[in-house]
Formats: structure tokens, sequence, C-alpha cells
């Protein structure tokens, strides 16, 4: 389209050449070229201004269908070759839709599932809890402290793969509003600080996102108790926030000698411990969860080691405008 406007404004610019300098037959030539040219860059003109509103047509369905303003994309009905292209994306949009009602379904099914398991497992386990309490109480035995404490961490187990398990299967309504990291990572280390009082803490930079306070809250906790976990009493850690044009950035760094190369890509996994992990501590279940949390923020986590110990990466994506279907 472009080239032939070019082509009708040279046309005409030729033809008011011939008009204006030109004598007899070729002056009444040049008016008929200039005529046409001109006709013919009117006709251009009117023809890209209609394709730009349809474009802009476009665009605005498919924003409005990603906002969720236009539930059910229209299908056209003119016959060119335009038309095959929004039928095309009304195809796509049709498509994303009917995938998203499909995972809703499979979702609330896992939630369902999750629930029951949940009951299944729970009221045997404070049965027993209960038995072991008044067999403690009116008969001690060496190792009925021992079965409270199993009896305890498989309680902390259940509760935790659970948790795992909703983020996953999108039961948690997440809440999401503006917050400020640099304070939530400081009242997420008021908690901690109780249980670790010997080590020092520190958070630089500032940043600001649009998440859910308390899961936020709870993947910079697993990830500082972690760290926690991996440094001698006296260890430091750091938290580094950063803001940038297109993402929002969170270190959390400290200095307890990192972990093996190989590691690094699974520590992220349910159930996996490093092999330099206290024996005594934690089950593999936090940094899954930090994961879920992280992934539900469309944000990514990965880790690396560095001179002094491991730092773990946060990365979130500034956001604007565009929702998730439905």
């Amino acid at each position: 389209m472009r080239l032939i406007a070019i082509l009708s404004g040279t046309a005409a610019a030729l033809g008011a050449y011939l008009f204006c300098f030109g004598t007899g037959a070729t002056r009444w030539i040049g008016l008929g070229v200039l005529v046409a040219g001109a006709a013919a860059s009117v006709l251009c003109i009117c023809m890209g201004r209609q394709q730009e509103k349809k474009i802009y047509n476009m665009h605005e369905q498919i924003m409005g269908f990603l906002q969720g303003r236009i539930e059910t994309p229209i299908f056209s009905v003119d016959d060119d070759m335009f038309a095959l292209l929004e039928n095309s994306v009304v195809e796509l949009e049709n498509r994303l839709l009917l995938e998203h009602h499909n995972t809703q379904k499979s979702c609330q099914k896992n939630a369902d599932f999750i629930t029951d398991v949940s009951h299944q497992l729970k009221t045997p386990l404070t049965a027993l809890k209960l038995y072991c309490e008044m067999d403690n109480n009116n008969n001690r035995s060496q190792h009925l402290p021992k079965q409270l404490v199993l009896i305890e961490r498989m309680e902390h187990l259940i509760y935790s793969l659970l948790r795992l398990e909703k983020l996953r299967a999108d039961t948690y309504e997440m809440q999401y509003s503006q917050q400020d990291l640099f304070q939530l990572s400081q009242q997420v280390w008021e908690e901690l600080q109780i249980l670790y009082p010997e080590k020092t803490y520190r958070v630089t930079g500032s940043a600001a996102m649009r998440c859910d306070e308390y899961w936020m809250g709870e993947a910079l906790k697993n990830i500082l108790k972690n760290s926690c976990e991996h440094t001698e009493p006296e260890g430091r850690i750091q938290v580094s926030l950063e803001t940038t044009d297109t993402s929002v950035n969170v270190t959390v760094e400290d200095n307890g000698g990192g972990i093996p190369e190989d590691e690094l890509l699974k520590i992220f996994q349910r159930f996996y411990r490093s092999s330099r992990a206290p024996s005594n501590e934690g089950v593999g279940i936090g940094l899954a969860i930090t994961r879920a949390i992280v992934e539900k923020h469309h944000g990514t986590i990965y880790a690396e080691n560095t001179k002094q110990g491991l730092k773990v990466i946060l990365c979130f994506p500034i956001l604007e405008g565009v929702l998730a279907i439905g």
C-alpha cells in the first residue's frame, strides 16, 4: 500500500509538471495524469486509514481479551484477507479460553483431592499424638519423647507439603497490593532474629512491587531461614533490592561457603536437601514453596555460588495493565 501511494504521488507530480510546462496535447495528457495520480493518492490514503482503524480495533480486542473486558471473542464476517487474520486471532483466543477452563477444572480437582488427603492424614496423626501424650504422662517410656518428636515432624511435613500443593493448584487467593520490600524484609527478619540472635543481617537498596504481602514474606522467610541454617553462628546475611526499567530484583547472599555446583539446580525441588545441610534441619520443602510463590508472582528464582557463600536471586517483571485471563 505504501509503494502504491508513492507511485501515485510520483505520477501526480509528473502530471503537474507536464500540465504546467507542456504545450498542446502534452499539457492535457499531464492534466489527466495529474488527476489520476491525485485520485489514486486519495484512495490510498483512505484505504490506509481504514486499514489502520482495523488494526487499532484488533489491538483493542486483543487487549480487552487479555484484561478480561471482552469475555467472548467475535468473529469477522468480512470477505477479505484482513478478515482471515482477525478470525485467526479469535481462534487463538478461543483456544486460550478453552485451555484456561480446562486448567481451572484440573486445579479444582487437585484442590478437592488435597483437602481429602489433608483430612485423612491429620485425623489419625492427631489421635496418635494424643495417645502418646497420655502415655507420656501416665507411664513414661524412654521411647515416647522420640515418638512425639517424630509425630510433630510428620505433622510439619504434611502441613508444608499440603501448602505447597495448594499453591501449585491455585487454591490460595493472592491479595495483591503495593508493598515496600525493604520494610517487608525487615519485618521478616524480626521474626527470625529471635531464633538466630548472633547472625548479622543487612538490607541495601530499595524496591516496591505489587505482591501478596503474606506470601512474599513467606518466600523471603524461607530463603533467610535457609541462609541461617547454612552459616556459622556469627554468619552474615545480606539482602539487596534493585529496581530496573523492566524488573524488581531481590538478592539474598550469605557467607556459608555455598553448595556443590551440581546441586544448584536441585535446591528448589521438593524434598531435596543439600549434602551440606545439617542432618536435623528441615525436610526440603521450604525452598520449593518459595519457588511456587515466586512463580505465582510471574517471577523467576535461581541460585549461584559466590566466593563466600550462596546467592539466591529473585527476579520479578514489572507488569503494567495486563491481567490474567479470567
